[in-house]
């Protein structure tokens, strides 16, 4: 999949194309239907099928007080569409100018002019152009004079509720990780890097990596949770992690930690990424570091009952 990150990348305009627009956050179900049906579209009329996106959620310019969680890196949302197997993925940044543009010179400059659509598929409730003007009843009334064809797709629903960006971020906050990956239709990865902490973990008997998060994704409700871990190098280990103030060490602060599985080595500055499968419990304050201590023995021991239950470990 070619990526272009800027229609100036472009470098020539496409003859032809089925577009699929959208902010694709997180990739869900909805999403991944409609990224579907516009690669089957193109493969049915021999024409490429490309995926429209913005470098950004628009509310970074329209609302910055209401911006939402990213779900995905740009780097995951790349991949998770690559799999897809769309022919391109244009990645337009979301500045005035854009924003700026009218739904028609939307339509007559970007994906007619220099994408060549032919067919557009997108969402219901995808809007666009300034003032958000553009919608689905918009590109309907104009099919004919722009020469393309719609097909708008309504909501795929997960559970008898609608998959939604929203509501998977709501699920994560609230530590209902189970459903938040049935709505996704994949793993949700946390990505950082990992930094220095206190070293009381392995004081203790159980070293952490501290994972401090690279981009602004939406971690997941406090709490220790069974989960994995994947390196840079794509080794995946079991881990049980913590998430929260840890209340035991007085002035701790917040923190990210895993504590990885059967795993001894270095990991000071390399990426990492955490996935939770599953909440154990709440954070808890303890009388003593002999009690946490303990209590952490237990959840290692639950988390490896969770991985081994679901063919993870």
């Amino acid at each position: 999949m070619n990526v272009f990150e800027g229609l100036e990348t472009i470098p020539t305009p496409f003859a032809r194309s089925t577009v699929a627009i959208g902010t694709f956050d997180g990739v869900h179900v909805g999403h991944q239907a409609l990224i579907r049906a516009a690669v089957a579209d193109a493969r049915a009329h021999g024409r490429p099928a490309l995926v429209f996106t913005f470098d950004r959620h628009p509310a970074e310019l329209i609302a910055p007080e209401r911006v939402p969680g990213y779900l995905t890196t740009p780097a995951q949302r790349n991949r998770l569409i690559a799999e897809l197997e769309a022919d391109g993925l244009v990645i337009a940044r979301f500045d005035a100018s854009l924003r700026e543009r009218s739904p028609d010179e939307f339509v007559r400059d970007i994906l007619k002019g220099l994408l060549g659509a032919e067919a557009i598929v997108e969402g219901s409730n995808f809007r666009f152009g300034k003032g958000a003007a553009g919608d689905t009843a918009y590109l309907e009334r104009v099919q004919t004079k722009f020469g393309f064809t719609l097909h708008v797709l309504e909501p795929v629903r997960v559970g008898g509720e609608p998959a939604s960006s929203t509501r998977v971020r709501d699920c994560l906050r609230s530590g209902n990780i189970g459903e938040a990956e049935m709505v996704l239709g994949h793993p949700y990865w946390l990505a950082g890097t990992v930094v220095e902490g206190q070293r009381l973990g392995r004081t203790l008997g159980y070293p952490t990596a501290n994972l401090m998060p690279t981009y602004r994704q939406v971690v997941p409700a406090d709490g220790i949770y069974a989960a994995q871990a994947r390196l840079a190098d794509g080794r995946i280990f079991g881990a049980a992690c913590s998430l929260g103030d840890r209340p035991t060490i007085a002035g701790a602060g917040r923190s990210i930690e895993a504590y990885l599985l059967d795993f001894d080595a270095d990991l000071y500055g390399q990426e990492l990424e955490l996935r939770f499968l599953r909440r154990l419990r709440l954070e808890e304050k303890f009388d003593s570091l002999a009690a946490l201590t303990a209590q952490m023995a237990r959840d290692v021991e639950q988390t490896r009952a969770i991985l081994a239950e679901s063919g993870l470990n």
